[in-house]
């Protein structure tokens, strides 16, 4: 039986909204995991050493510990904190004067270090804890470690379990995608079966189908980059508290990636359904 022009159009219409509405989803998954591997790279750059000064610390012993920083691979900067500097963003915090009440200020001149992401670890932690306190006029090393070790633990937990679906979406997409581009050719296997008894070869029958799938990917690809972008930006003006925080470099890779999985999708599934129902045909 014949299949009727606007009939093969719905079908190549349905094939596509699904395709697109797959990609959509998975770039939807990505997009979550750049921005929560974002996150954690910017609570790892966030993450704060304070070094605490002896009371009889030198400032040859001072300069020395500033060389030292300067020429750490974990440490990303510093920032001197003396010890009426110190008194007065404590007083701030506590909203009282707390010299008055102690009669003299306990606290002592630290440096604030902030940490490059990629030191932040558990072990990185200890040893650059360990080594600090070792420099001269350091009295201790002070940082909120079981804090930082449950907030990375927490996020790589979420980077892993988003990675886990995207996989899992990736594998179900792929039955999906293959199974809807399989049915909309098996509507034009009469086609392929008449081009088959005329000699055309494989390549022939192949050579239009692959033309319209990779315009299928292209489209499908476009749209699912379209439909994300504007449900993201939708969604920072409904919750102002999330923002884009991917770069723009960034979203231009993932929609191109996109684009090209729908292209590479779409072609290689429809050159194996055509080769099927070629072969069926011999």
């Amino acid at each position: 039986m014949a299949h009727h022009p606007n009939s093969l159009k719905a079908d190549y219409t349905i094939a596509t909204v699904s395709v697109t509405l797959v990609l959509l989803l998975l770039g939807a998954v990505s997009y979550i995991l750049l921005n929560a591997y974002s996150s954690t790279s910017a609570v790892r750059s966030e993450l704060c050493f304070s070094l605490m000064l002896s009371d009889t610390v030198t400032h040859t012993q001072r300069a020395s510990i500033e060389r030292r920083m300067g020429l750490h691979p974990a440490i990303a900067s510093w920032r001197y904190l003396s010890a009426d500097e110190a008194a007065r963003d404590f007083q701030e915090y506590i909203g009282t004067d707390f010299i008055d009440f102690l009669g003299e200020n306990p606290l002592p001149a630290s440096y604030e270090l902030t940490l490059n992401a990629g030191h932040t670890d558990p072990s990185d932690l200890t040893a650059l804890e360990r080594e600090c306190t070792s420099w001269k006029g350091v009295e201790e090393v002070a940082y909120q470690q079981k804090i930082i070790d449950a907030v990375l633990r927490n996020l790589n937990r979420l980077n892993y379990l988003l990675l886990g679906l995207g996989i899992f979406l990736l594998a179900v997409a792929i039955m999906l995608i293959s199974n809807t581009l399989r049915l909309a050719i098996a509507a034009r296997r009469q086609a392929i079966a008449t081009m088959r008894l005329v000699g055309a070869t494989s390549a022939f029958i192949r050579r239009p189908f692959i033309r319209r799938s990779f315009t299928q990917g292209v489209v499908a690809g476009v749209l699912a980059s379209l439909l994300l972008y504007l449900f993201a930006d939708g969604l920072s003006e409904v919750m102002p508290d999330i923002r884009l925080s991917t770069d723009r470099a960034t979203l231009f890779l993932l929609f191109c990636t996109m684009i090209l999985a729908g292209v590479t999708i779409c072609t290689t599934f429809t050159a194996l359904a055509v080769n099927r129902f070629v072969r069926h045909t011999d």
